[in-house]
């Protein structure tokens, strides 16, 4: 972690080993003088907050030596085992918004939604659960207030702290019990009250499970520390009050109970408690995001000192391949296996709107021409680029994109060849009616000027960029614009601030163009072109006409939509080819400065479990489902929200357009891959027998309906065999 070190773990690890229904007695003291006893462990002061660590990090981590070799349970591989790599597959490749190319064991069981009990991955995110609860567990046993006042070192403070610790295990502890509640619905229950040693725990009924996680999370309210006042990725009291919401919001689902108005009180509470939103989405989900604002809860990592190839690490370089250039993602490599469905990348909106700013000008368009055929457009007089004398004086200019491929071409005086054509015999510069043809040495766009006074022309290739006081780096540098062959225009999106800009060629002051007249026709080393205030700008250059003109648009889009597509086919004929279905680029290795992480194989990027546009979103949802609340609020809720994703408020909604199933659509724009989307299609009917499917779910490239109880996962085989007071979940 940044800050609740993980290089201290290691101390507890060996305590702690998982068997999920029998449970040994931990507090004996070994023969061997090598093995590490809670009775030793804890004669040091600074134990209490390292074993701490130990839980956190079991989140994150796998094992005891990392990044594999000791995993803390068996069955997988400990770069596969992880409990931030079970939760994200089951969450994720469950869903319309992941698929993976590797055909490991029965993982594209997942995807296909037809696994069973057998499988080695649902018994991993079971077994990982209760590790976790089993540390907690362990951990509340070994600091009782009791056991602490006979330990030596033990100060006032350091009491007070170990309430807080409590406090957090607790959290975490219910934190996992949610997870065994919503993927596995009546697990076993165990808690720090139970007896360790030969117990066979009992099965607890949704409704008893869903209690006692609201229990724990009220009783530890006061204990916790105020939101934002904890050390980063400790828990504090806003990550009580999110669960709350979350467990809240999906109540329906577990026991059948409708608990809206709770779930949007607690939203309240945790939006209440001074959270904001980073303005820059996807600083969420780099490298130091842990600098970033409104992440409630972080599952943290680092590349130096918690090294796994779970969690971030595994989302990260999974998500590259084809085309993709690993170094852009601070990796050394990609492992080219998630992509995603075509089924979400429809959630966004294919064009958005926006509004114009200035509109380009048609110009002048009787000015006289001389026609420019060539190989580039099939040497046809007629449908050739023109260039223009606009000074009526047999001097021409214009510009002409000229391929790669296609780089001869002549000037003829009218739009057929009988007109008369001018080449060049001895490619000095100068013209010869009938000459030879003209070409240039590379594909480019070319300013061309032509004298037929003189009887000379002069090619100048050209590229474009953005420069002024409205661009990122002022008056220094150009921002550059690419060329759209299809728009004839060089074009550029950029946020700008208020501001001024001029178009300028090839990087130099040279060649400039600014607007005079405030016409949107430009004058070479005219006047500055005013951006009236800060936002996304879609700007296009046209050099293709007479009078050379530009636009200026504020574009309505989603920049949430962080698709790589080239190479990339939107539809997976193929799961097993990295190709088929656009790549996902939301998580990167690279800081919000663009300097890659500190590690190029295991990365820095925390996990933001949760969030506190959960909170905004959660609460128009538990409106619209018959909470108590205020629907105006819930529109503003959501708009603040988009209002990031558009950059402004072009993308803001109404009342009349706050619906649930834009609330599901919304949701998975700006959760996708951050481990909800299976937990919400379920809550919203549409995860397994309905009418929405996607591609490959039911394993049918078109996708079909499967049996509800894939609502829920199976007790693993493994743990039935060990406890026989666990029943199977229905169906399977």
């Amino acid at each position: 972690m940044k800050i609740l070190s993980l290089k201290t773990i290691a101390l507890f690890a060996g305590l702690m080993f998982l068997a999920v229904s029998c449970f040994k007695d931990l507090d004996t003291t070994p023969l061997d003088e090598d093995v590490i006893t809670s009775a030793v462990v804890f004669d040091s002061p600074e134990a209490y907050k390292q074993v701490l660590a130990k839980i956190y990090a079991g989140l994150a981590l796998s094992g005891q030596q990392g990044p594999a070799g000791n995993s803390d349970i068996s069955g997988l591989d400990e770069g596969f085992s992880p409990y931030g790599r079970q939760y994200w597959l089951a969450q994720e490749l469950t869903t319309d918004e992941a698929v993976i190319a590797w055909n490991d064991g029965s993982l594209q069981d997942y995807h296909q939604q037809d696994w069973d009990a057998s499988s080695e991955f649902v018994t991993a995110m079971y077994n990982r659960i209760f590790y976790q609860v089993s540390l907690c567990n362990e951990y509340l046993r070994e600091t009782t207030a009791d056991k602490v006042d006979g330990r030596p070192g033990v100060s006032a403070e350091l009491k007070s702290d170990i309430v807080k610790y409590r406090a957090e295990a607790r959290f975490l502890r219910a934190l996992s019990y949610w997870h065994a509640l919503d993927m596995f619905r009546k697990p076993p229950l165990v808690t720090e009250n139970d007896p360790v040693g030969a117990f066979l725990p009992p099965q607890a009924s949704p409704d008893q499970l869903f209690s006692y996680i609201e229990s724990e999370l009220k009783a530890i309210e006061s204990d916790l520390a105020a939101p934002r006042t904890n050390e980063y990725a400790r828990a504090d009291q806003a990550c009580a009050w999110i669960l709350l919401a979350k467990l809240y919001l999906n109540a329906e689902v577990y026991t059948g109970r409708k608990l809206y108005s709770e779930c949007a009180t607690y939203c309240q509470k945790v939006i209440g408690a001074g959270f904001t939103l980073d303005p820059d989405y996807e600083h969420l989900f780099l490298a130091d995001n842990h600098t970033a604002d409104g992440i409630i809860f972080p599952v943290a990592y680092d590349g130096r000192f918690a090294q796994t190839y779970g969690g971030t690490t595994f989302m990260v370089h999974a998500a590259v391949g084809g085309s993709m250039s690993a170094s852009d993602f601070g990796l050394d490599g990609g492992w080219a296996g998630t992509r995603t469905t075509s089924a979400f990348v429809s959630k966004f909106p294919a064009v958005g709107g926006g509004s114009v700013i200035v509109a380009a000008n048609p110009g002048n368009t009787t000015y006289p021409v001389l026609y420019v055929p060539g190989g580039y457009q099939g040497w046809d007089p007629a449908s050739a680029s023109q260039i223009a004398s606009a000074a009526n004086d047999n001097t021409y200019e214009g510009y002409i994109n000229i391929p790669d491929d296609q780089k001869e071409f002549k000037i003829t005086l009218g739009p057929s060849w009988g007109s008369g054509d001018l080449g060049d015999n001895g490619a000095d510069g100068t013209l010869e009616p009938g000459g030879s043809n003209l070409s240039v040495s590379e594909g480019g766009f070319y300013k061309f000027n032509v004298d037929l006074n003189a009887l000379t022309y002069t090619l100048v290739k050209t590229t474009w960029g953005l420069i002024g006081s409205a661009t990122p780096d002022m008056w220094n540098s150009d921002q550059d614009m690419s060329y759209d062959a299809a728009e004839g225009a060089w074009t550029i999106t950029i946020g700008l601030v208020a501001g001024e800009v001029k178009f300028r060629s090839n990087n130099d002051w040279g060649l400039n163009y600014g607007d005079s007249g405030a016409d949107a026709l430009l004058e070479k080393d005219g006047g500055n072109i005013v951006i009236p205030s800060n936002g996304t700008y879609l700007i296009k250059l046209y050099l293709d006409k007479p009078d050379y003109t530009y636009s200026i648009e504020r574009p309505s889009f989603d920049r949430r939509a962080l698709f790589y597509t080239d190479g990339q086919s939107l539809d997976i004929a193929d799961i097993s080819q990295f190709t088929h279905g656009y790549a996902i680029t939301k998580f990167k290795n690279i800081t919000s400065t663009g300097a890659p992480g500190s590690n190029l194989t295991f990365v820095d990027n925390d996990f933001p479990m949760f969030r506190v546009e959960d909170a905004y979103l959660m609460y128009a949802e538990a409106v619209l489902r018959g909470g108590a609340g205020d629907l105006n609020t819930a529109v503003d809720y959501v708009n603040v929200v988009r209002q990031r994703a558009y950059g402004d408020a072009s993308g803001n909604i109404t009342s009349s357009e706050l619906t649930l199933p834009f609330i599901l659509d919304e949701r998975a724009r700006e959760f996708y891959w951050e481990c909800h989307r299976r937990t919400d299609l379920i809550r919203f009917g549409q995860f397994s027998q309905s009418n929405y499917v996607w591609p490959w779910k039911g394993g049918v490239p078109d996708g079909v309906s499967t049996s509800s109880h894939f609502d829920i996962f199976p007790i693993p085989a493994s743990d039935r065999g060990a406890n026989p007071n666990l029943d199977q979940n229905i169906g399977y």
